[in-house]
């Protein structure tokens, strides 16, 4: 009992440092959005100014002062944000208006081709589905040659379409479902079709309720893959001001570093919000969907 309940502490207190080191940034990022302006480009900017600068015999070199607790809290960097530098929010809607279409296309386009692949009768469908597998497991550099070819082809380079639509036909949402539907028991479809139920009306009334957990985890999946995206926007997108937040926060991490822990903030509430939102429904759909997180 005794060595038991001494596995069971080192369990907890290794889970534990596990869990500080995961929320270290967060509270990194959020204690130095606190901090003025001034502190900021003392701590961490590339210039050397009277403040932050250490030993004449250093040539005028100076080093990073990284701390959690800011000399002298301040909300002024918010107020800015808000009020100074509205082109911020600008780069954070383009965000919004790259992803949002891709997660709704990727439940409205997934669901009935998982639903198809499960259903249908076709004897080469395990083989289509195979290469499915295999195209999701491309890496990303080699996926974006030929997306980088169509975009061309059909004249929509630095538009937000040259991402948008290959992020909505991705095979991951498609994949997901249909572990779910493997599970679905065939008894469910001979019942509705014999008190006169189609494919329609059947994959309505019953497919989609019960799936409901696994497009809630697909949802959170897609969000964050294409909120934090970087690559495709430095390839894709041409134009500054369409960029992404993802894109902007590295030109701010070089030109304004006052504004880059703030814009941080504003940058990871979307996704913490969505995540402590359906936490659980996406822990549900990864575990119907027969998948290990």
């Amino acid at each position: 009992m005794k060595r038991r309940k001494i596995k069971k502490a080192f369990i907890y207190i290794l889970l534990t440092l596990a869990a500080s080191v995961m929320v270290f940034p967060i509270l990194f990022t959020l204690s130095n959005s606190l901090m003025s302006g001034a502190e900021i480009a003392d701590r961490y900017a590339k210039t050397v100014t009277p403040g932050n600068w250490y030993d004449p015999s250093f040539s005028g070199i100076h080093f990073a002062r990284i701390g959690l607790i800011p000399d002298f809290a301040t909300v002024r960097q918010y107020v800015n944000m808000l009020f100074l530098r509205p082109d911020i929010l600008r780069y954070f809607w383009n965000s919004v208006m790259i992803t949002v279409p891709v997660v709704l296309g990727q439940c409205i386009i997934s669901a009935p081709a998982a639903y198809a692949f499960e259903q249908a009768h076709w004897k080469y469908k395990e083989a289509l589905f195979f290469v499915y597998a295999v195209i999701m497991l491309m890496p990303l550099q080699v996926v974006m040659v030929p997306n980088y070819i169509m975009a061309n082809w059909l004249n929509i380079l630095d538009s937000y379409l040259a991402i948008i639509l290959p992020g909505i036909f991705s095979p991951f949402g498609v994949f997901l479902i249909r572990q779910q539907l493997r599970s679905f028991p065939k008894e469910y479809y001979d019942a509705a079709r014999m008190d006169g139920a189609e494919h329609g009306s059947y994959f309505l009334v019953v497919v989609i309720p019960a799936i409901k957990p696994t497009l809630a985890a697909l949802s959170i999946l897609t969000f964050v893959e294409y909120w934090n995206m970087v690559d495709q926007a430095v390839v894709f997108i041409r134009t500054e001001w369409k960029e992404p937040m993802s894109v902007f926060l590295s030109t701010l991490m070089n030109q304004e570093t006052s504004m880059l822990f703030v814009a941080s903030v504003l940058y990871m509430l979307p996704a913490l919000f969505l995540f402590l939102l359906g936490e659980k429904s996406m822990a549900h759909g990864i575990q119907l969907s027969g998948l290990k997180a």
